[in-house]
């Protein structure tokens, strides 16, 4: 007998965490299931209690129709126009909002069908009340105590209404019969959301498992952008995150010199290095071949974006498959700290994932992109740290035509071409200020969305124009050079 209860108790427990677990996993599914049903009802019961009243005509000799039969009307037309509204493509309906729309449809629903028992007919037994309290929890979905809570509500409230308008005996008669009908209640619903729960979490698991990336055990490429498209869609504004892209340098020496079993080897322990590393909420997912992208919600700290980086690069170096070779990775990450969209982060989280491997192998490129007004005019930027900026007064009158942007360094001016690329019409550059690798020019030449975006080099000694020349700067100026001669090198560069 003890080890029935034990048995009983655990199984209890059991089910009772599974339905918890399925309130927290599946309150998208959960609302639309309720407006669903809230639909169906709505159109159903129009349909039945139309053909009802026809019928109780016929084969109820003593039935008349009175004011309370009218009552269900205006509720079905309102919540017909409700539905309407809620069908809309674009219409999101809150998890809150649908539990208030549900509730006041079934409340009012009840209290008018109980209307109809206590009132348009109290010389007969109650029928349609015990019956609507047992089939609720078949219509709407919702947590035991608050099932427990709603239908002792209306039990109390017809209790209150029948009290006024039916006799002693067959009142007494009828709160039996609803208190029969509120323990059928609760125990169908117990048994309903187990099944529910057990088949709505077997549905993500699902979805889960047909959305990773089976190598990785991150998510794949549809489902990372999914994810990452919806999270832009529910976040604020305002509210800042950050996008990382990651690319394992040399791959394919590593598929062509340790074979593909080790490249998938290598893979998988960068799956759960990710994994391990990244919070929990954060969206991980495999692009395609050796890139992963990680979308980091609310992080807006440039420093511990860094780190994060760095810590992960470190690890990588203690990936071992036997060749006794460290592995490396090159990372270009994003804080958007406003008004962008997801596809526009993700351009130049690319864009700043090239520059790294530009620059070597385990390279970590961050850049914090403002909330700043796009700009309407085409864009000029100066990379420059001299006063005597010609830009300042670019082309005469039609200098307005233009946003200047100055930059002083190149990781500067690479994140301002990168954010305004689609309204860039010239990159000036300082020799002086770039370093031996000539990373900004090479970055505009070698990228193929940048390659037709002119580059004018300023030089102050012959060293400088011979670099600028060979790194493939499209016009090469002294800086001692006339205005005239600056001005007419500009207009020709951008075709005015």
């Amino acid at each position: 007998m003890f080890k029935f209860v034990d048995i009983f108790r655990e199984t209890q427990h059991k089910e009772n965490a599974q339905i918890r677990t399925y309130f927290q996993q599946c309150m998208e599914n959960i609302d639309k299931s309720n407006q669903y049903m809230m639909r169906k009802v709505c159109m159903y019961t129009s349909i039945i209690y139309s053909l009802l009243l026809i019928l109780a005509h016929f084969v109820v000799p003593s039935f008349k129709i009175n004011g309370v039969h009218f009552l269900i009307i205006p509720l079905m037309v309102v919540y017909f126009f409700i539905n309407l509204h809620i069908r809309k493509p674009l219409v999101h309906i809150s998890t809150h909002m649908t539990g208030i729309i549900c509730g006041i449809f079934y409340f009012s629903l009840v209290t008018i069908i109980m209307l109809f028992d206590a009132v348009a007919v109290p010389e007969r037994p109650a029928v349609w009340t015990p019956l609507v309290i047992a089939l609720f929890p078949m219509v709407y979905i919702d947590k035991m105590y608050k099932y427990g809570i709603e239908e002792l509500i209306a039990i109390i409230i017809y209790a209150i209404i029948a009290y006024f308008n039916k006799e002693p005996e067959l009142y007494t008669r009828e709160l039996y019969m609803l208190v029969a009908a509120y323990v059928l209640s609760m125990l169908s619903a117990h048994i309903i959301l187990v099944m529910r729960s057990r088949e709505g979490l077997a549905m993500i698991e699902l979805r889960q498992l047909s959305s990773l990336d089976k190598l990785t055990h991150v998510l794949n490429k549809d489902a990372l952008m999914q994810r990452m498209e919806y999270q832009y869609m529910q976040k604020k504004p305002e509210e800042a995150c950050a996008m990382l892209m990651i690319d394992l340098d040399n791959f394919k020496d590593v598929n062509d010199n340790l074979g593909h079993d080790a490249g998938d080897r290598l893979l998988e322990r960068v799956g759960q290095l990710l994994i391990d590393n990244f919070r929990a909420y954060d969206i991980i997912g495999r692009y395609g071949g050796d890139e992963f992208v990680v979308l980091m919600p609310k992080m807006n700290d440039t420093t511990i974006l860094e780190m994060r980086c760095r810590t992960l690069q470190m690890s990588m170096t203690d990936i071992n498959l036997g060749n006794g070779q460290p592995f490396t990775a090159s990372i270009g990450a994003i804080i958007d700290d406003g008004n962008h969209t997801c596809k526009e982060i993700f351009r130049m989280a690319d864009d700043a994932l090239y520059k790294s491997k530009l620059t070597g192998k385990s390279k970590c490129t961050a850049w914090k992109i403002n909330s700043l007004d796009y700009p309407m005019k085409p864009v000029i930027i100066a990379m420059t740290d001299r006063d005597d900026d010609h830009v300042s007064g670019l082309i005469g009158n039609d200098a307005d035509r233009f946003e200047i942007v100055r930059t002083h360094n190149e990781d500067e001016a690479l994140r301002y071409i990168s954010q305004y690329h689609e309204k860039l019409e010239l990159v000036e550059v300082d020799m002086s200020l770039v370093d031996e690798s000539g990373i900004i020019i090479k970055y505009l030449k070698k990228r193929e969305s940048f390659m037709k975006i002119p580059i004018l080099a300023m030089a102050s000694s012959p060293e400088e124009s011979f670099q600028a020349k060979e790194l493939g700067a499209d016009e090469v100026l002294m800086i001692d050079s006339t205005d005239e001669m600056y001005q007419q090198t500009i207009k020709r560069l951008i075709g005015m």
